[in-house]
């Protein structure tokens, strides 16, 4: 660590790092109340319904990425900065990987994807009852609302459209959403907790927490655990990274599939995972995840021999 945080303590780092990520949001939101308005000619408009307009597309596919780039990747490029005199390395981006570790990443995302749909239906399944009805139908409609705005941003008329998708949905957010939770975040609280297994979980609680989208808490919070210890045994932020691309990557690619008519079955739809499958894909997760400790092992081995 350099001198600027040698007499800093993790608590404090964590609120250095909140504190840049609340200043962030606070420059995007500034810089996105003047686009809308510059594109609505400085009038008074509807911030909900431009949401969901249609007319409004590619103003909302440039706000959605600026989201990650100011919210999560600046904050995080900060914080390595202030924090270390290397900061792509001590994030997690200056450590190999081999092609192995890769492919043990990208088939660990696909083969999650039954387990997640499944913990996604028991998250929907859950009901507030008493005094918290009304909170759950607060929670449901504003679900429905991030629902139309994710089918508005991900429409598409051509490839072009699809190319742009994967970028604003898939890669930035892969990029963004990594550097900020597994090459920042994770790293604070687990050596705030001195327990990896503690800052791993938080990480994921936040990560899943910070969406705002409550009833995809459950798989989403799993999500972030695999990515965490995917960063944890391998200590390459990119293979995080490349993971995050390649879950989001799947369902664009999916929906792009399902607007071409080359599948049936909406993928933002109610489609149910049958039970035996998503837990039989829980069991691939951990087999998978067993391997790449072991290959992330030899690899250790072999950048330590050269």
């Amino acid at each position: 660590m350099s001198s600027k945080f040698h007499y800093t303590g993790y608590g404090m780092q964590v609120l250095i790092l909140i504190a840049l990520t609340i200043a962030g949001f606070m420059l995007y939101f500034l810089l996105s109340m003047l686009l809308l308005f510059s594109h609505a000619g400085f009038q008074l408009i509807d911030t909900k319904q431009a949401l969901t307009d249609p007319r409004m597309l590619g103003m909302l596919k440039l706000l959605q990425s600026l989201s990650s780039i100011m919210i999560f990747l600046l904050p995080a490029l900060v914080f390595a900065w202030l924090a270390d005199t290397k900061p792509m390395h001590w994030m997690g981006l200056g450590r190999s990987f081999s092609l192995p570790q890769l492919v043990v990443v990208a088939a660990l995302m696909v083969a999650s994807l039954p387990f997640i749909g499944l913990t996604g239906q028991w998250n929907e399944q859950v009901h507030l009852g008493g005094r918290l009805h009304q909170l759950e139908t607060w929670i449901r409609n504003t679900e429905k609302l991030a629902e139309q705005q994710t089918r508005l941003l991900l429409t598409t008329h051509n490839v072009g459209d699809y190319l742009v998708n994967l970028l604003m949905v898939a890669v930035l957010p892969g990029i963004c959403e990594e550097a900020f939770f597994r090459g920042a975040l994770q790293q604070l609280l687990i050596r705030w907790t001195g327990r990896v297994t503690a800052g791993v979980i938080l990480t994921a609680f936040i990560f899943s927490f910070l969406h705002f989208q409550f009833l995809g808490f459950l798989p989403r919070f799993i999500l972030g655990l695999m990515l965490g210890y995917v960063f944890v045994l391998t200590r390459s932020l990119w293979l995080a990274m490349i993971g995050h691309f390649v879950n989001n990557g799947v369902d664009v690619t999916l929906v792009y599939l399902y607007q071409l008519g080359w599948i049936k079955t909406d993928p933002m739809g109610d489609s149910q995972v049958t039970p035996w499958v998503g837990l039989l894909s829980g069991v691939m997760v951990i087999v998978l995840l067993i391997g790449l400790k072991r290959l992330s092992a030899r690899h250790k081995q072999r950048e330590s021999f050269f």
